[in-house]
């Protein structure tokens, strides 16, 4: 009682987003220490400015026990048998409760259901990062409370629970069976936050700008609870607005309670409690409050992409108005548009690693017109889905429309934002703003916003230092070359690197080389020529199987060791193969190239039948400061005779974590670590060299 007095008296409004700000500064400071110098700058403002310094210290030592104590649960719970309630089912997984965290387990056509009690033992999986802005598992996987992710070796069932979630699972197949795929994929994923879209699908609304449309965010929960005030006023003409609060949390509970559903719902209680208690809370202070409850559940929430952006933009919403007066909808919805747009730049890149100009055009408008229709239908179908026999036409015409609409688009790549990046980014973006804000002159507004996204997209091509970067891509060969200064960019085999080349924002390749047609070296070949601009595509001469797969390209070269490359100043020198083997890998193309002083080489898979003929052929010519060990370090290469030729100082081995191939050999190992320094991806992620100052320099991940 005397809290509810003293708030009152004094509810902190407009001071408790003092209290957000200083708990997320520091969940981030603990993971990147240069927000610490911002965290304890922040403190010291909170003590020159307001008296928050206490209670704001009480609730950061709370933040960091809660994280400690996560960090321990993780370090001595760790065991090879769980046993929990089935959470939520996919064909592939489960997540299973065991009442302090969440484990997901992966065991394929299994036939479990939500309820269900099930003891189970696994092989934990490793969380290696390859690279900075590589997918971060073990942060997406404790953003949603799961501490491990594993193989089922064996699993049991113990017993049933009745589970809130079972309504989901058992509605959702009734759905299924009296819906239409395209219906039922917009039913479950809108109404139900569960996924079954196909990809080209989500990458149209991607493209278009409007997968918000896709997602339950919090505007789709106030919809749906102001249509239910609405509603039971209509029915028993007066009605407590406990009641619509009870459905519409038991609904967000059902669905698993997506993050931007799980803020609406804590903002809607919030406001019906300053209502009734007769507090004076502000929307930002009800958006605060519900921040930090979330983030005091769990922390690493603050590491999700889904609660950056519905924090983000319902900051911005509180305040947009006071800014946006045009009495046009279409004016105020491309401004409100664009000002999202810019503030949550940065991790939307994340996601997409792009900007496209389509979505600038289109996306507005596009919002406005779809989402009138496609989320009404998607919960009119939920609840009636005979009506399924009219709306599915509209359905298939929707996604053909996007799908068609989408292939129009043009596509500018960006790269990841670091956390440096970030930081310079919305440093610039306040530099902007101000600058606006001293001068509203319309042509100077565009022209600063423009030069503005100039700056932004060419953060890219600030590399002026040469690299040559084998890409940890697990078992198999990937290796980009980037020459200073924009000049060129060579990818030597695609196995698994689309991802990594996407992050990086690559959006042309001067030559693709496939070294020979093993999936384990040209696994991503595919997805990189259709979403990158490729030049040219080097294959080996003798290699007939890339005769089908690259059907239907018109940059294809075929090549032997009479072909030579040339990017600006830089010469590639194609080595081998020099003639046809019984064995293909013998057949790998086989490239030395010079990074000013200093000598690179590349050797596929090629045996030691094809290394004796390099050796007949060049001679003293193989010397090379690094070597690309061939064939993953197996003992089918790596002879003897080759390494006293090649003499190499820095030996890079591309190969993945516990691979069922055993490579490297033992042998060629400890050959190659008494005559060069060893690097292997399994150990150290992306490998770069570095050309500084005429000194090579080498970085590893880990």
């Amino acid at each position: 009682m005397k809290l509810l007095k003293l708030l009152k008296t004094h509810p902190f409004c407009n001071e408790i987003h003092f209290f957000f700000i200083g708990i997320i500064l520091l969940i981030l400071g603990l993971k990147y220490y240069i927000i610490l110098i911002l965290f304890f700058l922040y403190l010291i403002f909170i003590f020159k400015k307001t008296k928050l310094l206490i209670p704001l210290s009480i609730l950061l030592i709370l933040i960091i026990g809660i994280i400690f104590s996560k960090t321990l649960i993780k370090k001595y719970s760790l065991s090879d048998s769980y046993t929990g309630l089935v959470s939520d089912v996919n064909t592939n997984y489960y997540i299973i409760n065991t009442g302090l965290y969440k484990i997901k387990v992966n065991e394929y056509n299994h036939e479990y259901k939500p309820g269900d009690i099930v003891e189970v033992k696994i092989n934990i999986d490793n969380y290696l990062k390859s690279y900075e802005n590589d997918f971060d598992k073990e942060e997406y996987l404790s953003s949603s409370n799961i501490l491990y992710q594993g193989k089922a070796t064996k699993s049991t069932k113990k017993s049933t629970f009745i589970s809130i979630k079972t309504i989901k699972y058992y509605y959702l197949k009734y759905l299924n069976s009296n819906l239409s795929e395209e219906s039922y994929n917009y039913v479950a994923k809108i109404v139900f936050a569960e996924d079954n879209f196909s990809d080209d699908i989500k990458d149209s609304y991607s493209t278009l700008g409007i997968a918000h449309i896709l997602s339950i965010s919090g505007l789709h929960i106030i919809l749906i609870y102001n249509f239910l005030c609405f509603l039971l006023l209509k029915i028993f003409h007066n009605y407590h607005k406990k009641i619509p609060l009870f459905l519409i949390t038991l609904y967000v509970l059902i669905i698993g309670a997506p993050i931007p559903a799980l803020r609406a719902i804590i903002v809607l209680l919030i406001t019906e409690i300053e209502r009734s208690k007769k507090l004076k809370y502000t929307k930002l202070d009800s958006l605060s409050i519900s921040g930090i409850l979330m983030l005091i559940y769990n922390p690493y929430m603050l590491y999700s992409i889904s609660f950056i952006l519905t924090y983000l933009v319902s900051f911005i919403m509180i305040f947009i108005n006071d800014f946006i007066k045009d009495k046009s909808l279409i004016k105020r919805s491309y401004k409100r548009y664009f000002i999202i747009f810019l503030i949550s730049l940065p991790f939307v890149i994340k996601m997409t690693n792009k900007i496209s100009l389509l979505s600038l055009l289109l996306s507005p408008i596009l919002s406005l017109i779809s989402g009138f229709i496609i989320i009404p239908l998607s919960f009119i179908l939920a609840i009636f889905p005979v009506l399924d026999y009219i709306f599915k036409y509209l359905f298939i015409g929707i996604n053909y429309y996007f799908i068609t609409l989408s292939g129009y688009n043009y596509e500018i790549k960006i790269k990841t934002f670091n956390i440096y990046l970030i930081l310079a980014y919305y440093l610039l973006f306040s530099f902007l703003i101000y600058s606006l804000s001293i001068n509203k002159n319309k042509l100077f507004s565009t022209s600063a916003i423009i030069l503005f996204l100039i700056v932004v997209i060419n953060f890219k091509y600030l590399n002026f230092i040469p690299s040559v970067t084998f890409i940890d891509v697990g078992q198999g060969d990937s290796t980009l070359i980037r020459l200073p200064n924009s000049q060129g960019v060579m990818l030597i085999d695609a196995y698994n690197s689309y991802s990594y080349l996407k992050t990086e924002g690559i959006d042309k390749i001067d030559y693709l080389v496939l070294t020979h047609s093993d999936t384990d070296h040209i696994g991503d070949y595919k997805k990189i020529i259709e979403n990158i601009n490729v030049k040219n595509i080097i294959y080996p001469y003798y290699d007939i199987e890339f005769d089908n797969l690259l059907t239907g390209y018109n940059n294809k070269i075929k090549v032997d060791y009479t072909y030579n490359i040339k990017i600006a100043n830089f010469n590639f020198d194609i080595i081998g193969p020099i003639n046809s083997y019984d064995d293909a890998n013998s057949d790998s193309v086989v490239i030395k190239f010079m990074l000013y002083d200093y000598s690179f080489i590349f050797c596929g898979d090629m045996t030691i039948e094809e290394e004796y003929d390099l050796v007949n052929m060049y001679g003293s010519y193989l010397k090379s400061d690094v070597l690309k060990v061939g064939h993953h370090g197996s003992n089918t290469s790596s002879s003897d005779l080759f390494l006293s030729y090649v003499k190499p100082k820095y030996s890079i081995i591309s190969v993945g974590l516990n691979n069922k191939y055993g490579h490297p050999d033992k042998d060629v190992f400890n050959k190659l670590n008494k005559i060069s320094k060893v690097y292997m991806t399994k150990d150290c992620g992306n490998i770069t060299f570095k050309l500084i100052n005429n000194k090579l320099n080498i970085r590893t991940y880990r």
